[in-house]
């Protein structure tokens, strides 16, 4: 029985590793997105 407890504890380590990795991803290019766009307007349009 532990050892099922066990590897489902790590699943469930991994599955919020996951959702915790695409949200990092997911704030990296929202900043990205928003740096470019306010060079873009600073430097005056493209």
């Amino acid at each position: 029985m532990a050892a099922t407890d066990n590897k489902a504890l790590i699943a469930e380590k991994q599955k919020r590793l996951r959702q915790r990795n695409w949200a990092l991803a997911g704030a990296l290019i929202l900043f990205v997105v928003l740096v470019f766009v306010i060079s873009v307007v600073k430097m005056g349009g493209a």
